[in-house]
């Protein structure tokens, strides 16, 4: 039992500790930009206040001003950008918002839809209409248009200096 238990202590140690790696490394990286299309047809809002950004991906909030649902993605629950992300916007890591999101589930409302990189949530925000998603600021492109930014734990909506270089 005892052999168990340290096995089980220590296995804990190091997903913890992969997990603060993990965060680190994304703070140490370039900002995140919080995006929505640049494709008119499909982008609803102009500007976003940082203080609805939480409301949006807690499911709180789930309407644009002209009744457009909100479409928000995420990175999958592993990523480092998703951790940093969750830990600032939300407060938490993602595999501490399972009991919120279980609660929600049984009055009919899912977390936001998770894709596996950054090339899916561009591609995800450029054609559904209401979407919103966040990639590393240096993967911007002409398909999305940035309208919050992440950086150093604080959502901002004054662009950073960026230094995109390899």
């Amino acid at each position: 039992m005892k052999v168990f238990f340290k096995q089980s202590v220590a296995a804990f140690c190091v997903f913890y500790g992969l997990t603060l790696t993990s965060i680190s490394h994304a703070e140490e990286s370039h900002p995140l930009a919080v995006i929505v299309s640049s494709n008119p047809e499909v982008a609803i809002i102009q500007q976003l206040a940082s203080r609805e950004l939480g409301l949006i991906y807690l499911r709180k909030k789930q309407y644009w001003q002209d009744g457009i649902r909100m479409r928000p993605v995420n990175l999958h629950a592993e990523h480092p950008l998703r951790l940093y992300f969750s830990k600032t916007v939300l407060g938490s890591l993602p595999n501490e918002q399972a009991d919120y999101w279980n609660g929600l589930y049984f009055h009919g409302t899912t977390p936001p839809y998770s894709v596996q990189s950054e090339e899916a949530v561009l591609r995800y925000v450029s054609n559904t209409k209401g979407a919103i998603g966040y990639i590393g600021a240096c993967k911007l492109d002409e398909r999305v248009r940035p309208v919050l930014w992440i950086i150093d734990n604080t959502i901002s909506t004054s662009k950073p200096a960026l230094n995109c270089l390899p």
